[in-house]
């Protein structure tokens, strides 16, 4: 019997070493299988982000960086990581859990094989339990079991506990630390829109937009009388970069046509180009709030507003535009 108690024995014993030193390969190989998918999930963010840069997809309120972390966070490979880990686990833990295991069987069969001898049901039958073989074997199964359930167990736990979501959570996530570094953003660039659509019950809309970019938010503006040849005048918005916003105004005898305003007509493949185009605008100033309610003021007509005199930008759509006004001080 001694050599069941002799707890150097049992985890020495061949199959057991080999079956540590597998869990240990195995865990290494996932391992490292996770550490390639991790390597490869940021080159494919950073591809991702330029195709949409490229065609005009990207969301404006997210730099490179910040769709990287919410790309590699959503699709990172969570599973084969706690694997991994799972897998070290059981190589790492398994001899101080056999030796516990051992050392508490052991001490409850001590402790309790007085009591039991005592028992006249087992009188004359000790021989059966002073080597109790197939019991401390099935006591020593049913424990690992016990073991390897709990560990399995703490890992599914942690795997559903740190879910990451879905994309749009972890975009709105990385929007909301977004601040602009430049007065103006324009996305597709440049904007184009009817000044006519903009007309409220006191003044035409090219009026209207003027008060809005130009003395509200600050903008530069200069007018092309003849706007790319198309007989229509055309006031143009920007802030001294590259983003531009055109307002097209029409002339009294003629109409826009496709042929020299062709982003205010539907495209010749419904499925793809018969929706208007809605652009982004956004804006960096000293004050949002208060840009937002002079704007307000103008009675141009306002959808989707999130405005609060608090909060670090404004938001509201109108027509074509999107329009986020952010607040300089953060």
């Amino acid at each position: 019997m001694s050599n069941i108690w002799d707890m150097g024995n049992f985890w020495q014993e061949i199959p057991f070493f080999w079956g540590l030193v597998s869990l240990a390969v195995l865990a290494t190989l996932v391992g490292l299988r996770a550490w390639v998918l991790s390597k490869n999930l940021v080159r494919d963010a950073e591809q991702e982000w330029d195709y949409q840069v490229s065609e005009n997809m990207q969301d404006l309120r997210l730099t490179k960086d910040a769709f990287v972390r919410a790309y590699t966070k959503v699709n990172e490979p969570r599973g084969w990581k706690l694997m991994a880990k799972m897998l070290a686990a059981f190589a790492v833990l398994s001899v101080p859990a056999f030796a516990v295991i051992q050392l508490l069987l052991y001490k409850v069969w001590r402790d309790n094989l007085n009591e039991v001898s005592k028992m006249p049901q087992f009188k004359g039958r000790l021989e059966v339990l002073s080597d109790p073989v197939l019991v401390w074997q099935f006591s020593i199964f049913l424990s690992v079991i016990i073991f390897w359930v709990l560990v399995v167990g703490w890992f599914v736990r942690q795997y559903y506990k740190g879910a990451p979501g879905l994309m749009r959570d972890a975009l709105i996530f990385e929007r909301a630390g977004f601040m602009p570094e430049t007065k103006l953003t324009v996305g597709p660039n440049p904007a184009h829109f009817d000044a006519g659509a903009f007309t409220t019950s006191e003044a035409q809309g090219r009026d209207v937009l003027a008060d809005i970019f130009a003395n509200t938010l600050g903008l530069s503006k200069r007018t092309q009388q003849n706007w790319q040849g198309s007989g229509h005048m055309c006031d143009i918005y920007s802030a001294g970069g590259d983003m531009q916003i055109n307002v097209h105004i029409k002339n009294d005898d003629g109409e826009f046509t496709q042929a020299t305003h062709p982003f205010f007509f539907a495209g010749e493949f419904a499925r793809h180009d018969d929706k208007p185009f809605l652009y982004t605008l956004i804006f960096l100033i000293p004050n949002a709030y208060t840009a937002f309610e002079k704007i307000k003021s103008t009675g141009i007509k306002m959808d989707k507003v999130s405005a609060t005199n608090s909060s670090r930008h404004c938001d509201f759509t109108s027509g074509a535009m999107e329009v986020y006004i952010y607040d300089e001080r953060g």
